[in-house]
């Protein structure tokens, strides 16, 4: 038995690791895909690429290993189907959860290994892959910024180079610098500068651009138009100019800003703790919004404990005063009230965004324990499922299993998003797919411990004797 053992865990062990190999590379791939315009032609290190494609690889690992386990257990379980290795088994009174079983203690320990690994390795991975791309936005200023395209990642500025050059791209030429801190007025004031050096200073808490051979034009703000047409703007030339920025804005803009997601770089324990803090901060908002709303608002009725409404007298304040009083009261009344709307607008936004931000610190934390069931699922559909078509080679595995992980991707997805619009609750929302699939496998895996065909050849004849006794 021990030997049946080994040669079972050698059989599936020999197709799962390159297996997961691939579809971590395809993974890989596919978000190395969504990053290329931003990584592409920085002139980043060849060393700093592969750390950071090392960091991206471990976070994809949750989407690779169930298609990789139901890929290895179709393709093993087809092999030995159509070598009859299943019916030597049986012929030798070995039943099929026998044969099976240091498959399923593997499985079990991948997926508690699983867990592991999501729940420790990955936000690590995440952490310090977030971390490296800040490092290189601080070490490379000119990261951001491509040559022909204005730059608009520090507030009030918009930049325009020709080209950048050198160790690091921080040689700049042809640089234009639009000056549009007050938003209203517009570009008042453009500096262009022939040449320039861009780097992090005061331990990269600035960038400074120092500016060469360059000119400042300002446009003159008069009050009359006979002074406008007499001197419209002012130039002033200059040998070397600097300009200094925040770096924390620039670190954080364009690629990391819209896609940096703190949740996942936490485990569960951390998860579970910020999503309390962040229970916490919505009473807290809630109550500071009821104190704030019953200030600005008067009401004629107040609810009594029998749920009855006493209506409260008050003067007719409107009709002694004036007309043109009236209208400026009516018109105050107007904006306050504007006001009120934009401001509960606001705060719904804000309880919305606490709301879906706390929810996905929930759906982070379900999918750390999902994970491991899935492998399992994943296994208990492909090595039954496998057992009954007994065809071998990669074709019809492959097939079947691109198909089977579509349907657990698009499961996912779906109650995911369903959960982070808070129709769902979390923990519903993760473990549907897999709840959606268990019955499946269950059934796949008592049919093949029976010997139970998916379809009868004698059903599949009825069904073509009917179509065809119809078209004759």
């Amino acid at each position: 038995m021990k030997k049946l053992d080994l040669y079972v865990l050698k059989s599936f062990i020999r197709p799962l690791i390159p297996t997961l190999g691939i579809m971590v590379f395809f993974f890989l791939m596919q978000m190395v895909w969504k990053y290329v315009d931003d990584l592409a032609g920085k002139g980043i290190e060849w060393y700093v690429l592969l750390e950071l494609l090392f960091y991206w690889a471990a976070s994809v690992v949750p989407f690779a290993l169930p298609v990789s386990v139901l890929f290895a257990a179709l393709l093993t379980f087809g092999n030995f189907g159509e070598h009859y290795e299943l019916a030597a088994m049986k012929g030798s009174g070995i039943s099929l959860f026998r044969g099976i079983r240091s498959l399923i203690v593997l499985n079990i320990a991948i997926a508690f290994g699983a867990f592991y690994f999501y729940n420790n390795i990955i936000p690590v991975a995440n952490l310090k892959g977030q971390s490296l791309l800040i490092n290189i936005s601080k070490s490379k200023p000119a990261f951001h910024i491509t040559p022909g395209i204005f730059y608009n990642g520090f507030q009030g500025y918009s930049i325009k180079i020709g080209n950048k050059e050198g160790e690091g791209e921080q040689l700049l030429s042809d640089i234009y610098i639009y000056d549009h801190k007050e938003a209203k007025k517009g570009n008042l004031k453009v500096l262009v500068a022939s040449t320039g050096i861009m780097r992090p200073v005061a331990n990269d808490q600035y960038l400074e651009i120092e500016l060469h051979n360059g000119a400042t034009y300002e446009d003159i703000d008069r009050k009359f138009v006979e002074e406008r047409q007499k001197m419209p703007w002012a130039q002033s030339e200059f040998d070397t100019a600097y300009l200094r920025f925040p770096l924390t804005n620039f670190s954080n803009a364009d690629l990391y800003k819209t896609r940096r997601k703190d949740y996942m770089m936490m485990n569960t324990q951390q998860l579970k703790e910020t999503a309390d803090t962040l229970a916490l901060q919505i009473i807290e908002r809630q109550e500071n919004f009821t104190k704030n709303l019953k200030g600005k608002y008067k009401f004629d009725y107040i609810d009594v404990a029998s749920g009855n409404s006493v209506a409260i007298t008050k003067e007719n304040v409107m009709s002694n005063l004036l007309s043109g009083m009236r209208i400026r009261a009516s018109q105050n009344a107007i904006r306050l009230a504007r006001s009120n709307l934009d401001y509960l607008k606001q705060m719904d936004r804000e309880m919305n965004w606490r709301k879906e931000t706390r929810m996905r610190h929930f759906l982070e934390y379900y999918k750390k324990f999902a994970l491991g069931a899935s492998v399992l699922i994943m296994f208990f559909i492909g090595a039954p499922l496998g057992s009954i078509i007994r065809k071998g080679g990669i074709g019809l595995p492959l097939v079947i299993s691109t198909v089977a992980f579509l349907i657990f991707h698009i499961l996912n997805t779906t109650f995911e998003k369903m959960g982070r619009e808070l129709l769902l609750d979390p923990a519903l929302a993760i473990w549907l797919p897999s709840l959606i699939l268990a019955p499946i496998a269950l059934w796949l895996t008592k049919s093949a411990s029976s010997d139970t065909a998916l379809v009868s050849g004698e059903w599949f004849s009825k069904i073509l004797a009917r179509i065809n006794s119809k078209k004759s």
